[in-house]
């Protein structure tokens, strides 16, 4: 999806800066006191944060040029610091790129599954039942949600860019995710069964992605300094 691939692009942008500003030598080329700087890292955390919950609050998980438009404005009324110094700040990160493929890649599934799964429950609804199946969904979307913030602060946090670390701490609330996940996939009727709907086989595969994807990061150990 071009609009998702470009929502990626722009919170990759959002965590190159905050890296960027955490970087001591690299920040301090601003000419900014310490204070001003630490206030632009915490303008740009909150602005991460509203950016990547407000892509995953996208109704039916349609991502599209409008929304893309809102997510932008949510993140800049988040940050009107960094927004006021925005030139000063793109020439500092383009002195020298971070990347961080990795947490993009991450980030992407969990924003992937959230707007799945609000796809899956628009689609099944109308099969099963609405309040039970909009329950379930919405307990799995505030799982995602928590896992999120969690990914994204340790991120923030870590002094590398690799996903380990990010991933402990993302992975509690994602298992719990998983189990709600579980539960809407079994109110929808088998494959096989001829009411069997869109809905129902997205459910499942929402299920599957996140099931798949807890056991991955479950298994994520950070490297420990000797």
């Amino acid at each position: 999806m071009e609009q998702l691939d470009a929502a990626m692009d722009d919170l990759d942008g959002l965590l190159e800066l905050f890296r960027v500003l955490a970087d001591e030598g690299r920040a301090s080329r601003l000419g900014f006191s310490r204070d001003e700087i630490r206030a632009l890292q915490r303008e740009v955390a909150g602005a991460i944060d509203v950016y990547a919950t407000s892509v995953m609050a996208s109704a039916r998980g349609d991502v599209d040029d409008k929304r893309l438009k809102a997510f932008r404005s949510a993140a800049q009324h988040a940050m009107p610091g960094a927004v006021a110094v925005q030139r000063q700040l793109g020439d500092l990160v383009q002195q020298e790129r971070l990347q961080a493929q990795d947490i993009r890649a991450d980030l992407q599934q969990l924003l992937t599954l959230s707007l799945q799964c609000r796809s899956a429950v628009a689609a099944l609804a109308p099969t099963v039942d609405r309040r039970a199946a909009e329950g379930l969904a919405n307990k799995v979307l505030v799982g995602l949600r928590e896992a999120t913030l969690h990914y994204l602060a340790t991120a923030r946090d870590s002094a590398t860019a690799t996903p380990e670390k990010p991933r402990t701490s993302a992975v509690g609330a994602l298992e719990q995710a998983e189990r709600h996940a579980a539960e809407l996939a079994a109110l929808a009727p088998p494959a096989e069964d001829e009411n069997a709907s869109l809905g129902a086989l997205l459910s499942k595969q929402v299920d599957e992605m996140m099931r798949k994807t807890a056991q991955a990061w479950s298994l994520a150990t950070p490297s420990e300094s000797p």
